[in-house]
């Protein structure tokens, strides 16, 4: 009977959206009036991915600025962990966000995250297991009032040396499109993302989709390489350290510079769906 209490656990602690690799409820947050903040020169970013788009970095931040984190209709001050993503320490997008209102690009920045850790990219295609979780994100946003200005999607590491990169881009664009039908026309920033624990081996297969994904007349536009962030910027050889979530969220901030979708120059509305 132990025997098999055990291997139950065992297995129930693998399952991607576990109550204990979720950050904990809303109770002891700050939580702010979603009104005023919408209104104002505001980023609103709905983040997707795995682990180094969640809560698994080695150490938490408390924004210092004006930014939020929506989770189920209300808004809180941001702070690590974030509700909706997995796990339970540090984050990049606090950090991001503390930079972009720190250099005013924004007024304010509200992160809706969902990133779940081990996730691949069929899981968020339409059909997988984390579908509907995308599907119930952007209903509350919508409820909400609340309009999704960009979309960070880092993934990459679940489907290294696994996924082929035809396989890759076709659900990659399926999950696009199932945002697109919802009237979500923001603009998408796709990472290179596929180093993670082992060797570190980077996959140019996974990379060279995530390449190829970019296509700004159909509002994907070139996140950051945080594969170029080696072992000296991961505290296990996969997860960011400190000193990587300072670094990953530079490199965010200046992938979204070069792209023109900061420093006040909004993206304009891609509404086409991708084929």
């Amino acid at each position: 009977m132990r025997v098999l209490f055990f291997t139950l656990l065992l297995v129930l602690t693998h399952l991607p959206l576990m109550a204990e690799e979720v950050p904990s409820g809303p109770s002891s947050r700050e939580e702010v009036p979603l009104s005023p903040i919408s209104d104002r020169h505001t980023m609103v970013a709905l983040v997707l991915g795995q682990s180094n788009a969640a809560n698994h970095g080695e150490s938490r931040w408390v924004s210092t600025q004006r930014v939020y984190n929506f989770y189920q209709g209300k808004l809180y001050h941001a702070e690590d962990p974030l509700l909706g993503a997995t796990g339970d320490r540090g984050s990049v997008w606090t950090r991001l966000g503390d930079l972009l209102v720190t250099d005013g690009d924004y007024d304010a920045v509200i992160f809706v995250a969902i990133a779940v850790g081990s996730s691949a990219v069929s899981q968020w295609a339409p059909g997988g297991d984390l579908s509907s979780h995308l599907q119930a994100t952007l209903n509350d946003t919508q409820k909400a009032g609340l309009p999704i200005t960009h979309i960070f999607w880092h993934q990459g590491e679940a489907d290294a040396h696994v996924t082929s990169k035809t396989v890759y881009m076709q659900q990659f664009r399926d999950m696009v499109r199932a945002i697109r039908e919802n009237g979500i026309t923001a603009p998408i920033m796709v990472s290179i993302a596929t180093v993670c624990g082992g060797n570190m081996t980077v996959d140019t297969t996974i990379q060279q989709a995530q390449k190829e994904l970019v296509d700004p007349q159909n509002g994907i536009f070139a996140g950051p390489n945080t594969d170029d962030l080696g072992e000296a910027f991961r505290f296990d050889r996969c997860h960011f350290s400190t000193k990587g979530l300072d670094e990953a969220a530079r490199l965010w901030h200046h992938a979204l510079r070069k792209a023109s979708l900061s420093e006040g120059h909004e993206a304009q509305a891609h509404p086409a769906i991708m084929p």
